[in-house]
Protein backbone atom coordinates (compact mmCIF):
# COMPACT_ATOMS: atom_id res chain seq x y z
CA UNK A 1 0.00 0.00 0.00
CA UNK A 2 1.67 3.13 -1.09
CA UNK A 3 0.74 6.91 0.55
CA UNK A 4 0.16 8.46 -2.88
CA UNK A 5 -3.22 8.74 -2.75
CA UNK A 6 -3.05 10.68 0.63
CA UNK A 7 0.20 12.75 -0.52
CA UNK A 8 0.49 15.98 -3.23
CA UNK A 9 2.83 13.80 -5.11
CA UNK A 10 3.57 14.48 -8.06
CA UNK A 11 6.57 13.07 -10.76
CA UNK A 12 8.44 10.29 -12.89
CA UNK A 13 9.11 6.22 -11.28
CA UNK A 14 10.33 4.09 -13.13
CA UNK A 15 10.82 0.37 -12.45
CA UNK A 16 12.24 -2.59 -14.06
CA UNK A 17 14.47 -5.95 -13.03
CA UNK A 18 17.36 -3.76 -13.17
CA UNK A 19 16.62 -1.12 -10.77
CA UNK A 20 14.44 2.35 -9.98
CA UNK A 21 14.79 5.91 -11.23
CA UNK A 22 12.49 7.97 -9.21
CA UNK A 23 12.39 11.85 -8.81
CA UNK A 24 8.89 13.74 -7.45
CA UNK A 25 7.84 16.97 -6.21
CA UNK A 26 5.67 18.10 -3.31
CA UNK A 27 5.58 20.73 -0.42
CA UNK A 28 7.98 19.47 2.21
CA UNK A 29 5.32 17.58 4.57
CA UNK A 30 4.76 15.65 1.96
CA UNK A 31 7.56 14.88 0.27
CA UNK A 32 9.26 13.87 3.79
CA UNK A 33 5.93 11.55 4.70
CA UNK A 34 7.12 9.57 1.56
CA UNK A 35 10.70 9.59 2.20
CA UNK A 36 9.80 8.29 5.94
CA UNK A 37 7.48 5.60 4.13
CA UNK A 38 10.04 4.49 1.80
CA UNK A 39 12.87 4.18 4.94
CA UNK A 40 10.24 1.53 6.38
CA UNK A 41 10.90 -0.84 3.82
CA UNK A 42 14.12 -2.68 5.39
CA UNK A 43 15.42 -2.54 0.79
CA UNK A 44 15.48 1.14 1.16
CA UNK A 45 16.34 1.93 4.90
CA UNK A 46 19.82 3.81 3.62
CA UNK A 47 18.72 4.83 0.45
CA UNK A 48 19.93 8.60 -0.60
CA UNK A 49 17.11 10.89 -0.53
CA UNK A 50 17.75 14.59 -2.31
CA UNK A 51 15.93 17.43 -2.19
CA UNK A 52 15.81 20.87 -3.79
CA UNK A 53 13.68 23.75 -3.82
CA UNK A 54 10.65 24.11 -6.47
CA UNK A 55 9.66 27.48 -5.34
CA UNK A 56 6.08 27.13 -4.51
CA UNK A 57 5.21 25.03 -7.46
CA UNK A 58 5.23 21.52 -8.46
CA UNK A 59 8.25 20.37 -11.09
CA UNK A 60 6.04 18.03 -12.66
CA UNK A 61 2.90 18.36 -14.10
CA UNK A 62 1.31 14.78 -12.20
CA UNK A 63 2.36 11.17 -11.16
CA UNK A 64 3.65 8.58 -13.24
CA UNK A 65 4.65 5.58 -12.54
CA UNK A 66 5.78 2.99 -15.23
CA UNK A 67 7.47 0.01 -15.91
CA UNK A 68 10.27 0.32 -18.46
CA UNK A 69 12.55 -1.71 -20.46
CA UNK A 70 15.70 0.22 -19.89
CA UNK A 71 16.09 2.96 -16.64
CA UNK A 72 18.34 5.29 -18.88
CA UNK A 73 18.08 5.19 -23.06
CA UNK A 74 21.26 3.72 -24.24
CA UNK A 75 22.06 2.90 -28.44
CA UNK A 76 21.62 -1.15 -28.45
CA UNK A 77 19.83 -1.29 -24.68
CA UNK A 78 21.73 -1.71 -21.05
CA UNK A 79 19.21 -5.06 -20.56
CA UNK A 80 22.16 -7.74 -21.10
CA UNK A 81 24.90 -5.56 -18.90
CA UNK A 82 25.54 -6.75 -15.28
CA UNK A 83 24.32 -4.05 -13.44
CA UNK A 84 23.37 -5.97 -10.24
CA UNK A 85 27.16 -7.28 -10.20
CA UNK A 86 28.67 -4.24 -8.21
CA UNK A 87 32.40 -4.93 -8.98
CA UNK A 88 31.55 -4.17 -12.67
CA UNK A 89 30.81 -1.21 -11.70
CA UNK A 90 32.79 2.31 -10.83
CA UNK A 91 33.89 2.63 -7.28
CA UNK A 92 32.02 5.25 -5.89
CA UNK A 93 33.75 8.13 -3.96
CA UNK A 94 32.12 10.34 -1.03
CA UNK A 95 31.87 13.96 -1.95
CA UNK A 96 34.94 14.54 -0.28
CA UNK A 97 37.07 11.44 -1.50
CA UNK A 98 35.72 13.36 -5.07
CA UNK A 99 37.01 16.76 -4.24
CA UNK A 100 40.55 15.10 -2.92
CA UNK A 101 40.41 13.17 -6.38
CA UNK A 102 40.25 15.98 -8.83
CA UNK A 103 43.60 17.74 -7.36
CA UNK A 104 45.29 14.82 -9.72
CA UNK A 105 43.62 17.23 -12.50
CA UNK A 106 46.17 19.84 -13.39
CA UNK A 107 44.92 21.20 -16.23
CA UNK A 108 41.43 22.94 -17.53
CA UNK A 109 41.15 20.69 -20.02
CA UNK A 110 40.25 17.79 -18.54
CA UNK A 111 43.52 16.20 -20.19
CA UNK A 112 45.12 13.15 -18.32
CA UNK A 113 48.64 14.09 -16.81
CA UNK A 114 51.19 12.01 -15.72
CA UNK A 115 51.80 12.01 -11.73
CA UNK A 116 55.31 10.97 -10.21
CA UNK A 117 53.91 7.62 -10.26
CA UNK A 118 53.04 7.32 -13.13
CA UNK A 119 49.28 7.00 -13.04
CA UNK A 120 47.03 9.33 -14.89
CA UNK A 121 43.59 11.07 -14.52
CA UNK A 122 41.13 11.50 -16.38
CA UNK A 123 37.41 13.30 -15.89
CA UNK A 124 34.37 12.63 -17.53
CA UNK A 125 30.79 13.92 -17.82
CA UNK A 126 28.90 11.06 -19.05
CA UNK A 127 25.58 13.14 -19.16
CA UNK A 128 24.41 15.23 -22.30
CA UNK A 129 26.11 17.53 -23.84
CA UNK A 130 23.31 20.54 -23.44
CA UNK A 131 23.48 19.38 -19.41
CA UNK A 132 27.84 20.49 -19.54
CA UNK A 133 26.87 23.56 -20.98
CA UNK A 134 25.06 25.20 -18.44
CA UNK A 135 27.28 24.22 -15.54
CA UNK A 136 30.09 21.16 -14.98
CA UNK A 137 33.16 20.17 -12.95
CA UNK A 138 36.20 21.88 -13.82
CA UNK A 139 38.19 19.93 -16.59
CA UNK A 140 35.73 17.77 -17.68
CA UNK A 141 35.33 16.89 -21.01
CA UNK A 142 32.31 17.54 -22.46
CA UNK A 143 30.31 15.07 -23.72
CA UNK A 144 30.74 14.68 -28.21
CA UNK A 145 27.27 13.99 -28.36
CA UNK A 146 24.51 16.15 -27.43
CA UNK A 147 22.45 12.85 -26.06
CA UNK A 148 23.93 10.40 -23.37
CA UNK A 149 22.59 6.99 -25.49
CA UNK A 150 25.45 7.93 -27.81
CA UNK A 151 28.05 8.29 -25.27
CA UNK A 152 31.07 6.51 -27.18
CA UNK A 153 34.23 8.00 -25.04
CA UNK A 154 36.78 4.71 -25.10
CA UNK A 155 34.87 2.62 -27.58
CA UNK A 156 36.32 3.73 -30.68
CA UNK A 157 39.68 3.42 -32.24
CA UNK A 158 42.11 6.48 -32.72
CA UNK A 159 40.62 6.80 -36.95
CA UNK A 160 36.99 6.98 -35.67
CA UNK A 161 37.32 9.04 -32.68
CA UNK A 162 41.18 10.33 -32.95
CA UNK A 163 39.65 13.15 -29.79
CA UNK A 164 38.44 10.23 -27.43
CA UNK A 165 40.35 11.45 -24.13
CA UNK A 166 40.34 7.22 -23.85
CA UNK A 167 41.75 6.29 -27.22
CA UNK A 168 45.59 4.85 -25.69
CA UNK A 169 45.58 5.24 -22.42
CA UNK A 170 47.21 2.56 -20.06
CA UNK A 171 43.99 0.68 -18.85
CA UNK A 172 46.17 -0.53 -15.78
CA UNK A 173 47.47 3.55 -15.00
CA UNK A 174 44.65 5.71 -15.53
CA UNK A 175 42.37 6.72 -12.91
CA UNK A 176 38.72 7.68 -14.69
CA UNK A 177 36.84 9.85 -13.17
CA UNK A 178 32.86 9.84 -14.55
CA UNK A 179 30.07 11.90 -13.01
CA UNK A 180 26.31 12.62 -13.58
CA UNK A 181 23.41 14.41 -12.31
CA UNK A 182 22.65 11.62 -9.80
CA UNK A 183 24.93 8.69 -10.56
CA UNK A 184 22.17 6.22 -12.67
CA UNK A 185 24.02 6.99 -16.46
CA UNK A 186 27.65 6.44 -14.11
CA UNK A 187 27.06 2.74 -13.10
CA UNK A 188 25.36 2.10 -16.19
CA UNK A 189 28.41 3.66 -18.69
CA UNK A 190 31.26 2.35 -15.98
CA UNK A 191 29.93 -1.23 -16.54
CA UNK A 192 30.63 -0.68 -20.62
CA UNK A 193 34.37 0.72 -20.02
CA UNK A 194 34.77 -2.66 -17.11
CA UNK A 195 33.84 -5.00 -20.37
CA UNK A 196 36.34 -3.31 -22.36
CA UNK A 197 39.21 -3.31 -20.18
CA UNK A 198 39.30 -0.43 -17.32
CA UNK A 199 40.48 -1.10 -14.08
CA UNK A 200 40.57 2.00 -11.98
CA UNK A 201 37.08 3.42 -12.86
CA UNK A 202 35.72 5.85 -10.26
CA UNK A 203 31.89 7.28 -10.00
CA UNK A 204 30.57 10.55 -7.52
CA UNK A 205 28.52 8.64 -5.17
CA UNK A 206 24.90 10.61 -5.31
CA UNK A 207 25.82 12.46 -8.50
CA UNK A 208 26.34 16.11 -8.54
CA UNK A 209 23.20 17.03 -6.58
CA UNK A 210 24.94 15.13 -3.66
CA UNK A 211 28.02 16.61 -3.75
CA UNK A 212 26.72 20.38 -4.17
CA UNK A 213 24.73 20.25 -0.95
CA UNK A 214 27.90 18.31 0.99
CA UNK A 215 30.91 20.47 -0.65
CA UNK A 216 29.38 23.45 -2.80
CA UNK A 217 30.55 24.63 -5.32
CA UNK A 218 34.11 23.51 -5.24
CA UNK A 219 35.90 22.61 -8.61
CA UNK A 220 32.21 23.89 -10.17
CA UNK A 221 31.00 25.94 -12.44
CA UNK A 222 27.81 26.85 -13.16
CA UNK A 223 24.44 25.66 -12.48
CA UNK A 224 23.00 22.08 -12.62
CA UNK A 225 20.58 21.17 -15.14
CA UNK A 226 17.50 18.64 -13.89
CA UNK A 227 14.86 16.95 -15.67
CA UNK A 228 11.58 18.72 -14.63
CA UNK A 229 9.95 22.27 -15.31
CA UNK A 230 12.76 23.83 -13.39
CA UNK A 231 15.55 22.91 -16.22
CA UNK A 232 18.19 24.03 -13.99
CA UNK A 233 19.39 24.86 -10.51
CA UNK A 234 21.75 27.26 -8.80
CA UNK A 235 24.05 25.24 -6.44
CA UNK A 236 23.06 27.74 -3.66
CA UNK A 237 19.60 25.48 -4.22
CA UNK A 238 21.18 22.73 -2.46
CA UNK A 239 22.68 23.85 0.34
CA UNK A 240 19.30 24.62 1.80
CA UNK A 241 18.11 22.54 4.45
CA UNK A 242 13.93 22.56 3.46
CA UNK A 243 12.64 22.63 0.20
CA UNK A 244 9.66 25.31 0.90
CA UNK A 245 11.80 27.82 2.65
CA UNK A 246 14.61 28.20 0.34
CA UNK A 247 15.22 30.88 -1.44
CA UNK A 248 17.44 31.70 -4.46
CA UNK A 249 19.00 35.10 -3.97
CA UNK A 250 20.99 37.40 -6.20
CA UNK A 251 23.75 37.05 -2.90
CA UNK A 252 24.85 34.11 -4.63
CA UNK A 253 25.75 34.85 -8.13
CA UNK A 254 26.82 32.01 -10.65
CA UNK A 255 29.71 31.62 -13.08
CA UNK A 256 28.44 32.19 -16.60
CA UNK A 257 31.82 33.46 -18.18
CA UNK A 258 31.56 29.73 -20.06
CA UNK A 259 28.43 29.45 -21.68
CA UNK A 260 28.08 30.21 -25.06
CA UNK A 261 25.33 30.93 -27.44
CA UNK A 262 24.23 28.03 -29.41
CA UNK A 263 23.58 30.43 -32.97
CA UNK A 264 26.10 32.92 -32.46
CA UNK A 265 28.98 31.93 -30.07
CA UNK A 266 28.48 35.05 -27.57
CA UNK A 267 28.19 34.80 -24.07
CA UNK A 268 25.02 33.75 -22.27
CA UNK A 269 23.87 35.02 -19.18
CA UNK A 270 21.12 33.37 -18.44
CA UNK A 271 21.92 29.68 -17.46
CA UNK A 272 18.54 28.30 -18.53
CA UNK A 273 17.75 26.33 -21.96
CA UNK A 274 15.14 26.53 -24.21
CA UNK A 275 13.40 24.58 -26.75
CA UNK A 276 13.12 25.76 -30.33
CA UNK A 277 9.90 27.10 -31.03
CA UNK A 278 9.39 25.61 -34.26
CA UNK A 279 7.15 22.17 -32.89
CA UNK A 280 9.10 19.69 -35.08
CA UNK A 281 12.13 20.34 -34.18
CA UNK A 282 11.87 21.13 -30.50
CA UNK A 283 15.76 21.58 -30.03
CA UNK A 284 17.03 22.74 -26.50
CA UNK A 285 19.49 24.60 -26.79
CA UNK A 286 20.69 28.06 -25.09
CA UNK A 287 20.71 31.51 -26.63
CA UNK A 288 21.47 34.99 -25.94
CA UNK A 289 18.77 37.68 -25.92
CA UNK A 290 19.61 39.23 -28.78
CA UNK A 291 19.61 35.74 -31.04
CA UNK A 292 16.10 34.94 -29.34
CA UNK A 293 14.91 37.90 -31.14
CA UNK A 294 16.38 37.73 -34.80
CA UNK A 295 14.85 33.83 -35.06
CA UNK A 296 11.92 34.42 -32.88
CA UNK A 297 12.96 31.72 -30.75
CA UNK A 298 14.01 29.31 -33.37
CA UNK A 299 17.39 27.14 -33.39
CA UNK A 300 18.31 28.14 -36.85
CA UNK A 301 16.77 30.60 -40.00
CA UNK A 302 15.41 27.45 -41.42
CA UNK A 303 13.12 26.85 -38.31
CA UNK A 304 11.95 30.36 -38.25
CA UNK A 305 9.93 29.68 -41.49
CA UNK A 306 8.42 25.93 -40.11
CA UNK A 307 4.88 25.78 -40.36
CA UNK A 308 4.09 24.94 -36.82
CA UNK A 309 5.94 27.82 -34.68
CA UNK A 310 5.15 28.68 -31.34
CA UNK A 311 5.26 32.13 -29.91
CA UNK A 312 8.55 33.04 -28.10
CA UNK A 313 9.44 31.75 -25.18
CA UNK A 314 10.40 34.67 -22.76
CA UNK A 315 11.58 34.57 -18.96
CA UNK A 316 11.13 30.93 -17.06
CA UNK A 317 7.77 30.07 -18.81
CA UNK A 318 7.47 26.34 -20.61
CA UNK A 319 6.01 25.52 -23.88
CA UNK A 320 2.48 24.31 -23.08
CA UNK A 321 0.77 21.62 -25.49
CA UNK A 322 0.59 22.28 -29.11
CA UNK A 323 -2.99 22.38 -28.94
CA UNK A 324 -3.00 25.41 -26.63
CA UNK A 325 -1.62 27.96 -29.06
CA UNK A 326 -3.41 25.86 -32.11
CA UNK A 327 -6.52 26.36 -30.66
CA UNK A 328 -6.12 29.89 -29.77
Amino acid sequence: MTPFQDLNIRGRIYLNEQGINAQYSGPSKDALAYVEWLKEDERFSDILVQMSPAIGRHAFPKLKLQNKPSLVQYEGGISHLPLLDPPMRAKPLEPSEWKNKLKDLTDADGEASPSDSGRTCILLDVRNGYEWDVGHFRGARRPEVDCFRNTSFGLSDEKEAPSDPLINVDKEKTDILMYCTGGIRCDVYSTILRQRGFKNLYTLKGGVSHYLEEEGTSDWVGNLFVFDSRLSLPPAAYSNNTVDEAIITPQTPVDTSFARCYICDSQVHELRHRNCANLDCNLLFLCCAECVVNLKGCCCSDCVTAPRLRPVLHGIKRYEKWHVYRDS
